[in-house]
């Protein structure tokens, strides 16, 4: 039996040509809108300009909400109040809060971005290679006040990674990473924000220089418009009266904040966790 053809060319063939044809335009037409919509991973605002300005509305809130309390509260409350805080707070209480105070008040450390670095690391098959892939940025900011003498009391700011800068070994990966995974090519998606709630499981009560502190960091990541609770464990060191370094790592899910990872070509088996982890030196002003 044989097949019919056309001028020659069997039928089957020119069905399985034109199958292959399709196949490989939208494949083609994918690669290349990741490439386009991926941008060039140039940075729009600085990481001290994004805090400054989450710092801003932060401020402005608080002003809007105290200002509403007052309004709302009347004279005779507000009498009663400076009453009572007056009579509790006497000259024995004072003098025994004095006594109890630390030999140094706590310090606040600024991040200095160009000694340290905010990452992502996950395993990929790429062209049927089992790969290890490691996305990492210099653009992250953020404070850290530390209290020698006690430092459960201490106080760690927001932490700002810009996420269009990240890059790995691949530049097609970083443009899709851009496009359609973080979305960061998006000005309203260009930050990652770790907003610490709680310090705990400090290893010391104390720490001086030369020592090493361990505790857990459990607060609020937010990447693109997701935000979900998240623990570092991390380590903190203090290198000198005016410096520290140290790092904090957890491991998450992608598909808890909804990132998706795109079918393309020569790509397969991303795993489901991800380990972020950030590596910071921190000076005093």
């Amino acid at each position: 039996m044989s097949n019919q053809t056309m001028r020659g060319i069997p039928y089957l063939l020119v069905l399985l040509l034109l199958v292959i044809a399709l196949a490989g335009g939208a494949a083609a037409g994918i690669l290349g809108y990741i490439w386009y919509t991926g941008g060039s991973g140039e940075a729009s605002l600085s990481v001290d300009a994004a805090l400054a300005t989450r710092e801003a509305n932060d401020a402005a809130m608080t002003d809007a909400v105290g200002t509403a309390i007052m309004d709302a509260a009347n004279t005779v409350i507000a009498d009663a109040v400076t009453v009572a805080i007056a009579e509790a707070v006497d000259s024995s209480v004072a003098a025994a809060m004095e006594a109890q105070a630390p030999a140094s008040a706590p310090v606040e450390f600024s991040i200095v971005a160009a000694e340290s670095e905010a990452s992502f690391t996950l395993e990929e098959d790429l062209s049927g290679v089992r790969t290890t892939v490691i996305g990492a940025t210099t653009e992250l900011g953020g404070s850290i006040t530390v209290d020698f003498a006690n430092p459960g009391a201490s106080v760690i700011g927001a932490i700002v990674v810009n996420a269009r800068t990240l890059e790995t070994d691949n530049s097609f990966r970083n443009r899709a990473l851009r496009s359609q995974i973080l979305r960061s090519a998006q000005d309203e998606f260009e930050f990652i924000v770790f907003d610490p709630r709680e310090l705990s499981n400090f290893s010391a009560d104390s720490i001086t220089v030369g020592e090493t502190l361990s505790f857990d960091i459990t607060g609020d990541l937010t990447v693109t418009d997701v935000t979900r609770s998240v623990t570092f464990a991390a380590t903190v060191t203090l290198d000198s009266e005016t410096q520290i370094s140290g790092s904090a790592s957890a491991n998450l899910l992608h598909a808890d904040f909804d990132l998706v990872i795109p079918e393309v070509p020569r790509v397969a088996n991303v795993t489901d966790d991800v380990e972020l982890k950030l590596e910071f030196v921190a000076r005093a002003a």
